[in-house]
């Protein structure tokens, strides 16, 4: 929970903001580096409230995605492949689903 809150915070702080026709995103951090990073920020947070800040911080951002102009396209680190709201966020779909299956993987469903 803790990697897609901090990953969800990123992208709310870093690039929706700055999703408007045409722009250019900043890339992606380095992903080792960023975990990393997350686990330092965490560690002393309990697990309830790691789960409290991701919820809030994914409602915030799936409210910010999606009232984004469906027209609106951008890249991502100076990137050619043009993203849209929908199609940004179905890529991180995919990135929760994978750590979902880690997960059921773990508890054994």
């Amino acid at each position: 929970m803790g990697h897609l809150y901090y990953w969800d915070k990123f992208i709310l702080e870093n690039m929706v903001p700055f999703m408007t026709d045409g722009s250019n995103l900043p890339p992606f951090p380095d992903h080792d580096q960023y975990n990393a990073e997350a686990i330092s920020y965490l560690k002393d947070d309990s697990a309830t409230s790691i789960i409290e800040h991701f919820v809030e911080t994914r409602i915030q951002l799936t409210e910010s995605l999606s009232n984004l102009d469906s027209d609106i396209r951008f890249t991502i680190g100076g990137g050619k492949e043009q993203f849209y709201a929908e199609s940004f966020t179905e890529m991180f779909l995919e990135h929760d689903e994978h750590h979902l299956n880690q997960i059921n993987e773990k508890l054994h469903i």
